[in-house]
Order: C-alpha cells, then sequence, then structure tokens
C-alpha cells in the first residue's frame, strides 16, 4: 500500500520524460510519386457504372420520365375537371328544385302588371 500525505507532492518522472522527448521523422525520398501512382491506379481500376455501359439508358429514363409527367399532369387535369364538372351539375340542380331560386328566376305574372 502506497502512503500519500496531503499537501505533499513529488515531481512525475513521466511529464519530464514527455517534455523532453522529440521525435523527426526522416522524409520518404518518393512519397509524392507513390501518392500519384495510388491516384493514377484508382482512376484506372475503377469500375464503369451503368449509365457507360449503356449509353442508351439515359435517354431512355429522361423520356419516361417526361411521358409519365404528361400522363400524370392529364390524369389529374381530367380529375380536377371532373369534381368541377360534378360541383357545377349539383349546383343546377339544386337551383332547378330549390323553390326560392325558382321563384327568383322566373318572373310572376303579378308583379309583371
Amino acid at each position: 500500500m502506497r502512503n500519500v500525505s496531503v499537501g505533499m507532492t513529488s515531481p512525475d518522472p513521466l511529464e519530464s520524460l514527455l517534455a523532453s522527448w522529440h521525435h523527426d521523422p526522416a522524409p520518404v525520398a518518393d512519397f509524392n510519386a507513390g501518392v500519384w501512382a495510388r491516384i493514377q491506379a484508382g482512376e484506372q481500376t475503377r469500375p464503369l457504372g451503368p449509365i457507360v455501359r449503356f449509353p442508351w439508358a439515359l435517354p431512355l429514363a429522361a423520356s419516361v420520365a417526361v411521358l409519365m409527367s404528361i400522363a400524370g399532369g392529364t390524369g389529374w387535369a381530367l380529375a380536377l375537371n371532373e369534381a368541377q364538372s360534378a360541383d357545377r351539375m349539383a349546383a343546377a340542380y339544386v337551383r332547378s328544385i330549390d323553390p326560392v331560386q325558382m321563384s327568383a328566376q322566373h318572373e310572376h305574372p303579378q308583379e309583371a302588371s
């Protein structure tokens, strides 16, 4: 068991050792050439993407996207027109059976004179 007295601290030898330590690595002669060689090797062995293997795929995908957009827009416009047409027909039907609106549309013989 270690006896530690309060107020008395001994200097840590590790701190002085770390403060005096200094490392100067030796430069590698062909470091830059090795880095560029690895970069060029990586560019040459990079796998080709599906677009490069199938050059017709991009124009085909763009054409399909345009056609789907046209079809979706047309379908949405037709659905909106149908909803508005149904609302107009419902309003016309209500006007045709509502006695208050029917009396407002037609002139009464008593009022004409």
